[in-house]
């Protein structure tokens, strides 16, 4: 009997256990927040162990919680064009090598309208690259403007503009399915990044050494940048999209952009 007891503590790790007998007495349930543990004792001591994970709790889901990955970039126009500035050629991103990386390790959602309809907060950290296609013109800033500047000796291999946020999301998710965890799930709302850091990172060889820049600083980047998000999944996996409110840059400081990215998420 104690290794059965000492099996269940294995499975159930910290979880709050609840347990009951059935009249029989041969038969013990225990339940934590995700498993459901059934012991079966028969007549003559031995013991039979099976453990099934809890399918119709909405507790511990997740919809924001895991790692997203993605591409990443700015409109250039109001028309959604990409990479089409005349004026700001040495803004144009190679898409390739352009991406969104989110560590959201965060996460609290409670129902709203009854369990199927439900609102999500949390935190998370979220890492922007944006790659130049240009490769001799890096970026400059002073106090009234970004700008570019040519390297008229210098090739770059990596021209990058890496941008770290601290990030926040409100959602409201619709579960329509009646088992939670075998349903479509679709989220609407908003994430407010706070940038924590930026910086210009540069590689490129001299006499066959390679040289590795990287440059701190705001670049007039907005300290704030709101996005329109929505996310759709199923099981552990969802395809999400954001759209930038406001401008990836501060208004008249550099050039009128509306970040976006879109991609894949993992819930964990």
């Amino acid at each position: 009997m104690k290794n059965v007891i000492l099996s269940v503590l294995v499975v159930c790790g910290f979880g709050f256990i609840s347990a009951q007998e059935e009249e029989k007495r041969d038969t013990i349930r225990i339940k934590t927040m995700n498993r459901e543990i059934t012991i079966k004792i028969d007549d003559d001591g031995s013991s039979q162990l099976e453990v099934k994970r809890r399918r119709n709790s909405y507790s511990n889901l997740n919809f924001w919680q895991g790692l997203d990955f993605g591409v990443n970039g700015y409109f250039m126009d109001d028309d959604f064009g990409i990479n089409n500035d005349p004026n700001n050629i040495h803004m144009e991103l190679n898409y390739g090598r352009s991406f969104i990386l989110n560590l959201n390790f965060a996460e609290y959602h409670t129902g709203l309208i009854g369990e199927k309809f439900r609102v999500t907060t949390g935190l998370g950290l979220r890492f922007n690259r944006y790659a130049f296609k240009n490769r001799n013109t890096t970026l400059k800033f002073n106090d009234t403007e970004v700008f570019p500047v040519v390297d008229s000796i210098n090739s770059f291999d990596k021209n990058f503009m890496n941008i770290t946020y601290l990030s926040a999301p409100l959602f409201f998710t619709l579960v329509p399915g009646k088992n939670p965890h075998n349903s479509i799930r679709i989220s609407a709302g908003a994430v407010l990044n706070y940038r924590i850091g930026s910086r210009i990172k540069q590689r490129y060889e001299i006499n066959g050494q390679k040289v590795r820049e990287r440059n701190r600083g705001h670049y007039h980047i907005n300290p704030f940048l709101l996005d329109a998000g929505v996310r759709i999944g199923f099981s552990d996996f969802s395809v999400f999209a954001n759209y930038g409110l406001n401008y990836l840059f501060e208004r008249n400081k550099g050039p009128q952009y509306t970040p976006f990215s879109l991609g894949l998420s993992w819930t964990l």
